[in-house]
């Protein structure tokens, strides 16, 4: 009996890869986007920001910035760190769709930001 699986079934499944940047004094905001030309859909899901060994014991807030100019919403602080204090963060439950601005709000880094990047291209939803 010949199977009933396709090459397509391959492709439905989503792919995940891991993820991250790094926000410092010099660049202070990241743009997590993707590609116009992709159907596929995406998600990027936080897992952990933390500092660098390199940071200062100051405070080192980050921040997401919402994507629509113009608009009454306020930035949104996810992570308020200091190294002697609080040096990491796990994040649970904060699932993005890009495109998505990560904003250094204070202190000057390095903060490393990771989390797990999903796309799909034939999926209804992720």
């Amino acid at each position: 009996m010949a199977s009933t699986a396709s090459n397509t079934s391959k492709l439905e499944k989503p792919v995940s890869l891991i993820w991250g940047c790094e926000l410092n004094e010099q660049n202070k905001t990241f743009v997590f986007k993707v590609s116009d030309e992709d159907k596929s859909e995406h998600q990027l899901a936080l897992r952990t920001v933390c500092l660098g060994d390199k940071a200062k014991d100051e405070f080192h807030v980050v921040e997401i910035v919402p994507q629509l100019e113009g608009s009454d919403v306020q930035p949104v602080p996810i992570a308020s760190l200091k190294p002697s204090i609080l040096p990491m963060a796990t994040m649970v439950g904060i699932e993005l769709t890009p495109p998505i601005t990560f904003r250094l709000k204070a202190g000057s880094g390095p903060v490393y930001i990771s989390g797990q990047h999903i796309a799909c291209k034939y999926c209804g939803s992720l």
